[in-house]
């Protein structure tokens, strides 16, 4: 019997009780587009991840008080000193910032908003982009004049309706003008700006937070930023040796100040992606390992069903190899199938999430489609091997007898 007859054999065996075929395929199918789509969603986070962060910049050092030594503390002239290339040669902007909450007020709209203060490099170093007005200047920040630029959400909480550009508010009891209004970026996540205010460091420094129990020259945290990604570690190691020459610290003390590297952090978390997207990999794939075992037991029960006529076709001359490739290619024409099906029900299900949010894009990958299809017609031969050798090795005489 010819490979083709083979195969139309199986087809027409499988089409004899289309309902048990179905039951039998579902198994794998689940199994193979949870599989799919679980890796698409896994990939979708991790991109998510990566365009977050990458959009502040994947070459920031962001340096802060480490609070856990005593009078720990960063001041402006750490910034300064930071700043000077020949200290810290593998960066090419240094800002320096002081953050607190304040309650800011226009007529009776009140809001509790994170009040930041900063320098003008802050605004491309974070991409962060003044969509109405400007941005302030250096003069502003030499000036130290009492301007803001505040995000969307408070300019709304703030003025309704109405144009931000030009209108004043109160910061505690300093008023300030608004001279720029942020683009939408998020309020919540990395880099959420919608409701902040942006101030000059000068003027939240002697202004704002003039009661900070380090001193008028404290500042939040420093940010630095690398030449390129490549150059943050050797930038880190820079930055931390200038810091411990400031602040004198000797070795084996620890340091009064803490590192973090967005580099890393990128890293990190796609390494934690990476492992919760194979961990969800895996239980899809528990779900094809009970589909395949769905299908052992129904080729096992087609066995005992068709004993006759495995007898019949043995005693008018079938080889046991033509018997057991007619029953090892209706278990992969099953797995195959089902394969297919399950790929397909990925797809629906992907545009399904796609389309009922936005924040995170499942992408399917051809690597995960292949490697589903792949184990779901490694399944029917593994599971359909042994059905397949045991109908081969019915004698003719036995099943014949068979009732």
């Amino acid at each position: 019997m010819s490979l083709l007859e083979l195969v139309e054999t199986a087809f027409e065996s499988l089409t004899t009780n289309k309902m048990r075929t179905f039951l039998t395929m579902l198994g794998v199918i689940i199994g193979v587009a949870a599989v799919v789509t679980l890796l698409a969603l896994g990939s979708g986070v991790q991109t998510s991840i990566d365009s977050q962060i990458t959009s502040m910049g994947s070459n920031l050092l962001n340096i802060s008080p480490n609070r856990q030594v005593a009078n720990a503390r960063l001041t402006i002239d750490d910034a300064t000193a930071l700043a000077d290339r020949l200290n810290v040669p593998d960066a090419i902007r240094v800002v320096a910032q002081l953050n607190g909450n304040a309650t800011v007020s226009a007529g009776t709209n009140k809001d509790t908003p994170e009040i930041i203060g900063t320098l003008p490099g802050y605004f491309p170093m974070k991409n962060v982009t003044v969509a109405s007005g400007a941005a302030f200047t250096q003069s502003d920040v030499d000036q130290r004049l009492r301007v803001a630029v505040i995000g969307p959400t408070l300019a709304q909480n703030l003025f309704g309706n109405q144009p931000a550009i030009g209108q004043s508010f109160l910061i505690g009891s300093v008023p300030f003008k608004v001279i720029g209004v942020l683009e939408t970026k998020g309020g919540t996540g990395f880099g959420g700006t919608d409701d902040s205010a942006f101030v000059p460091l000068t003027v939240a420094m002697e202004k704002l937070f003039v009661h900070r129990p380090a001193g008028l020259k404290s500042i939040s945290n420093i940010t630095v930023e690398a030449a390129s990604t490549g150059q943050s570690t050797a930038a880190l190691n820079e930055v931390a040796a200038v810091l411990r020459k400031r602040h004198g610290i000797i070795i084996g003390q620890p340091d009064d100040f803490r590192i973090f590297d967005q580099a890393s952090l990128v890293q990190t978390l796609n390494t934690v992606v990476g492992t919760l997207t194979a961990f969800l990999g895996a239980i899809g794939a528990i779900s094809l390992l009970v589909g395949g075992i769905g299908i052992m037991n129904i080729m096992l029960v087609s066995v005992t069903e068709r004993t006759r006529e495995i007898g019949v076709r043995k005693a008018i001359g079938a080889q046991p190899t033509a018997i057991h490739l007619q029953f090892l290619i209706e278990a992969l024409t099953v797995t195959m199938a089902a394969g297919i099906l399950g790929i397909v029900l990925s797809i629906i299900l992907v545009a399904v999430v796609n389309s009922v949010q936005t924040s995170v894009s499942p992408v399917i990958e051809p690597t995960s489609v292949l490697i589903a299809f792949s184990v779901s017609v490694l399944i029917g031969v593994l599971f359909g091997f042994y059905p397949a050798w045991r109908a081969a090795r019915l004698e003719p005489v036995e099943a014949l007898r068979y009732e």
